[in-house]
């Protein structure tokens, strides 16, 4: 048995108690399934909501009244019209219902009781944070530690050199013992000062080094080719990074766009020239405060103080010098060189 809808021409399989079409909501007909496409022996059942179920026979055609089996193909629809257009429809409760129509004219503002938390983000910005990428910061560092490491030389300096007047004058005049152990305390307070100094300064060195390379290579989208532990060796150990910084300096201005490289190797032979200097007065003045330390001589003594004097001094300015000198190179892109001259082309 199959229910059909006369009106939205659907059929489905028989279903005892459905009495309405689920589509339309007309009345249901209860069709034989075997008799659909024999118009001659199709019986049809009507179903209403008070009345039984009766039958009532279909009118049969020429074909069936004549006793000969209808010759036409037997088709499981029953509505083959070719006039007979299908639209599907749907149904009632899934028919959005109708908006009304906007009102013209300004619509009014929202208003929120409280603040809404959709949209962007707005994070205050913290007055006391460090907005700068690394190589800033780091570049910053090196020549606050620079700066530093200028004042503890050239107090050392001055420390040492009132203690070689004390030595002076006590050839020809004794001096007192507290005199004695207070320059004394000075002279090793102020060497570990400078010391100390000159340790914090080389790892900021040694680590706004590996930053600047790292940043130089990443410009071009490539990796640093040394490793960590090569760059420290060569930036941070004393004698060694004579040679050692200025090789990792040459190899980030030779892969850095910005700068001139011309004027960027003199520059930096420059550097490297006065650090070497610098270097050679401080072994000197270290191998004779040893040798004057060991030989218990007052003039060897006062000769030892004057060599770390010297050094120091010499010491101090070149730190001062240095944190200017790699800004200048480092610290921005350079501006190309104007000519002194320019040709115009001469219609």
């Amino acid at each position: 048995m199959i229910d059909l809808c006369p009106r939205c021409r659907i059929q489905a399989p028989h279903r005892p108690g459905r009495e309405r079409c689920p589509r339309c909501g007309g009345p249901l007909r209860v069709v034989d399934s075997d008799l659909i496409g024999d118009p001659g022996g199709a019986v049809e059942t009507r179903r209403g909501p008070s009345a039984s179920p009766r039958e009532t026979p279909v009118r049969p055609t020429a074909s069936s009244a004549t006793g000969q089996p209808s010759s036409g193909p037997r088709s499981s629809r029953l509505y083959r019209a070719r006039h007979v257009r299908w639209v599907a429809r749907r149904p009632p409760e899934a028919i959005p219902a109708r908006r009304l129509a906007v009102p013209p004219g300004p619509r009014p503002i929202p208003r929120y009781v409280y603040v809404p938390r959709w949209g962007l983000r707005d994070v205050p910005v913290e007055p006391g944070a460090d907005h700068r990428n690394p190589l800033e910061a780091l570049t910053a560092a090196l020549l606050h530690a620079l700066r530093l490491l200028a004042g503890a030389l050239g107090l050392a300096a001055i420390v040492h050199l009132l203690r070689y007047v004390l030595l002076v004058v006590n050839r020809s005049v004794p001096v007192a013992g507290w005199t004695d152990r207070a320059s004394a305390f000075l002279v090793i307070f102020a060497g570990l000062v400078a010391f100390g100094v000159f340790v914090y300064a080389t790892v900021v060195f040694t680590r706004w080094i590996i930053t600047l390379r790292d940043d130089a290579y990443r410009r071009h989208a490539l990796r640093d080719p040394r490793p960590r532990w090569q760059i420290a060796l060569l930036a941070a150990v004393p004698l060694v990074n004579v040679a050692g910084a200025a090789v990792l300096l040459h190899e980030v201005a030779r892969i850095r766009d910005d700068l001139e490289a011309e004027r960027t190797r003199s520059r930096l032979t420059k550097l490297w020239v006065a650090w070497a200097l610098v270097n050679v007065l401080a072994a000197i003045a270290v191998v004779t405060r040893i040798v004057a330390t060991a030989s218990g001589s007052i003039q060897t003594s006062a000769n030892g103080l004057a060599a770390v004097v010297i050094s120091s001094a010499v010491s101090g300015v070149f730190a001062w010098w240095l944190g200017t000198r790699l800004m200048a190179i480092f610290g921005a892109p350079q501006d190309e060189p104007v000519p002194s001259r320019r040709w115009v082309a001469v219609a």
